[in-house]
C-alpha cells in the first residue's frame, strides 16, 4: 500500500508541477525521484504515522543532529532571512533534516502544521499539548518545556539548556493570520518576491516572536515545532509554483542581502547547491509532495491543465465569494474573475480548530459551528515588534505594509459584518 500511494504521489507530481515547464539551463540535468514522500498536516498523522515520526526526531536529537542544525541556521541566518534568499534556502534547509530523519526510517516525511487552522487561539492548539509538542515553558524553571517530545531534551548550542518557550502573559497568545488573509496572499501574488514578502512577514514571523524561547532566536531549529512551521510555508510555496507550473516553477526575482539581483544559478548560501536544484518537486534531492496538492490533483480529469481545480466548496469559500465585488477585487482577485479558481491559491478549507489529532484515535468531539457572537468581531493579527525585526535584519516599510494590509482587511470584512467560519466564543465551553 504504501508503494502504491508513493507511485500515484509521484504521478500526480509530474502532472501538476512538470508539464510544459521549460528547465533553466543545469536543471534539465537533474533526474526525477524513484519514490516522493508525502507531507501531511500533523493533525492528519495516523498513530502509526505520528510514532515513526517522533521516534525519528528522537533518534536524531540523540545523535545531535538537532543541535547541529541550531547551529547552522545561527550560522549564516544573517544572510537568508527578509530577501529572495529566504524560501529557496529553507526549502533545502527542511529537506535536509527531513533526509536526516529518512537515515532512521526511510518512510518519515515532515508533517506540516497549518497554523491558520489555529489563528484565533494558537496556545489552545492540540499541536502545542502533551504528548505531541508540549506548550508554554514554565516561567517558574526556565521556560522549560515540560510536556511533549521534547520535554526530557538538553540543548548543547549555544549552551546546555533545556528547549524553551515563553508565550507571555497568562499563557495565552494574540491571534495569528487567518485563512483569509493567507489566502489573499496567495491570490495576489503575481511574483515570486510578492509571494516571499507576503508569507515571511507575515504567517512565518509572527509564530516565531510569540511561541519565544528558542524560536524566538536564530537557533531556532532547537524547537521541534521549527519544522512543520517551515514545512507549511513551504507548503504555501509549492502551492502557488503548481497554480501555473509553466511560469511559476523556476520564478526568482528580488535582491539578495546585499541589494544584487538574484538569478537560479546561484549556490544557496554555505552550500553548493545552486538554486534551481530546489525549484522543482520531485526531482534531483527533491522526493516529497504535500497532501493538498495531491487532493487538488484528484479532482481533475486532466491534471496537465495548470492545476485549474474548482476552489473548495467550503463554508468560508461561499461567505467571501459573497462579498462585494470591490472587496473581492481588493483581496480576492481570483474569486473576482468568477469561474474555476484553483484549490491551490484557497486555503479556505473546511477545518475545525478544536478538531484533535488523529494520533489520538478515536476521540469524542462534537461538530464544530462558528459563533454567531464573532460576527463582524474577527480578530486582528498581532505584529512583530522592534526586537524580532532588528534581529531578522527586516525591512520595516515592508513589515508595516503588510500588517497594515492585514489589518484594513480585517476591519472591512468586520464592516460587512462577515463571520468568520473558524471563529469560537472562546468564554463558551464545549
Amino acid at each position: 500500500m504504501r508503494l502504491l500511494a508513493s507511485v500515484v504521489g509521484l504521478a500526480l507530481l509530474v502532472a501538476q508541477q512538470v508539464v510544459g515547464v521549460t528547465p533553466p539551463p543545469g536543471a534539465d540535468s537533474l533526474q526525477a525521484c524513484s519514490s516522493v514522500v508525502t507531507r501531511k498536516e500533523v493533525r492528519d498523522l495516523s498513530p502509526d504515522e505520528w510514532s515513526a515520526y517522533s521516534n525519528a526526531v528522537q533518534s536524531a536529537y540523540n545523535d545531535r543532529w538537532i543541535d547541529w542544525f541550531g547551529f547552522l541556521h545561527e550560522r549564516v541566518a544573517g544572510v537568508i532571512h527578509s530577501n529572495a534568499v529566504f524560501l529557496v534556502y529553507h526549502r533545502k534547509l527542511t529537506r535536509d533534516y527531513e533526509q536526516i530523519l529518512q537515515t532512521y526510517n526511510p518512510a518519515v516525511a515532515v508533517p506540516f502544521w497549518n497554523t491558520l487552522i489555529d489563528y484565533q487561539n494558537p496556545a489552545g492548539s492540540p499541536v502545542l499539548s502533551d504528548p505531541y509538542f508540549g506548550g508554554n515553558g514554565n516561567a517558574a524553571s526556565d521556560n522549560c518545556v515540560t510536556s511533549g517530545i521534547a520535554a526530557s531534551w538538553k540543548m548543547t548550542f549555544p549552551d546546555v539548556h533545556c528547549l524553551r518557550r515563553n508565550f507571555g502573559e497568562a499563557d495565552t497568545i494574540k491571534s495569528w493570520y487567518s485563512p483569509e488573509f493567507i489566502t489573499s496572499v496567495l491570490q495576489r501574488s503575481n511574483t515570486y518576491s510578492d509571494l516571499r514578502a507576503g508569507l515571511e512577514n507575515t504567517i512565518h514571523g509572527l509564530p516565531h516572536l510569540s511561541l519565544g524561547g528558542d524560536m524566538n532566536t536564530m537557533h531556532s531549529p532547537l524547537d521541534p515545532v521549527f519544522w512543520l512551521h517551515h514545512s507549511n510555508i513551504d507548503r504555501l510555496y509549492a502551492q502557488w509554483q503548481a497554480v501555473n507550473p509553466d511560469e511559476r516553477t523556476y520564478a526568482y526575482d528580488g535582491t539578495d542581502i546585499k541589494n544584487n539581483p538574484v538569478a537560479l544559478n546561484d549556490y544557496l548560501t554555505s552550500t553548493t547547491t545552486p538554486v534551481y536544484e530546489v525549484m522543482r518537486l520531485g526531482y534531483g534531492s527533491m522526493c516529497y509532495t504535500y497532501s493538498t496538492i495531491q487532493a487538488a490533483g484528484s479532482s481533475s480529469n486532466n491534471l496537465a491543465r495548470r492545476q485549474k481545480c474548482i476552489a473548495r466548496p467550503s463554508k468560508a469559500t461561499e461567505a467571501v465569494r459573497k462579498l462585494p465585488p470591490k472587496l473581492l477585487s481588493s483581496y480576492y482577485p481570483s474569486f473576482a474573475k468568477g469561474g474555476v479558481v484553483s484549490a491551490l491559491e484557497n486555503e479556505l478549507g473546511d477545518f475545525d480548530p478544536r478538531r484533535p489529532m488523529s494520533a489520538d484515535g478515536v476521540v469524542e468531539h462534537k461538530p464544530f459551528t462558528a459563533s454567531e457572537k464573532m460576527r463582524g468581531r474577527m480578530p486582528k493579527a498581532g505584529t512583530l515588534d522592534n526586537m524580532y525585526i532588528k534581529m531578522m535584519g527586516a525591512n520595516v516599510t515592508e513589515v508595516k505594509h503588510f500588517e497594515k494590509l492585514a489589518a484594513e482587511m480585517v476591519d472591512a470584512l468586520n464592516l460587512e459584518n462577515y463571520l468568520s467560519p473558524y471563529l469560537i466564543d472562546l468564554l463558551e465551553k464545549e
